[in-house]
């Protein structure tokens, strides 16, 4: 019996959306540790989200990465728009790298600011109340994410 593989070896898988490009700000900021970790399972950003004269919508995560995980650390972000059941647009933004498959036990905290690009909806970024945040591998092994409400500027 012969195996089917989904996914070619180092193919990397990128998520939904368009990239929002080098307008990202990436900053390190300390480190935490979790010394009885025993998953390399990636950890759920925390976010903030803004929205600033019903035009802008400002965002910053806090995303934990294992140093071990930074031999030639790359993020990318990218931002997704659909429609709910309801109706109503929604907004996904994915905080990309390249995962390692590594235990960590300590773990560097970067935080990621960003923009939300325009959306082609009546009313635009005004009509999103949530956002999802995920931090995503883009050699999947998983993916992690957070619902956050858009607090008024």
């Amino acid at each position: 019996m012969e195996k089917t593989l989904l996914k070619s070896p180092g193919v990397k898988i990128f998520p939904p959306g368009k990239s929002l490009g080098p307008k990202v700000k990436l900053d390190k900021l300390t480190s935490v540790t979790f010394p009885d970790n025993q998953t390399n399972a990636l950890l759920s950003p925390v976010v903030q989200a803004t929205l600033v004269d019903k035009k802008k919508l400002l965002i910053k995560a806090v995303v934990f990465i294992a140093p071990e995980e930074q031999n030639g650390l790359d993020f990318d972000i990218y931002q997704n728009c659909y429609v709910d059941i309801e109706g109503k647009p929604k907004l996904q933004f994915f905080v990309c790298y390249d995962l390692k498959d590594v235990v960590g036990k300590i773990f560097d905290i970067y935080e990621v600011s960003f923009e939300a690009k325009q959306i082609p909806f009546e009313g635009g970024l005004s009509q999103i109340k949530t956002i999802e945040t995920f931090l995503w591998d883009v050699d999947p092994i998983a993916s992690r994410g957070t619902e956050t409400n858009v607090q008024a500027g």
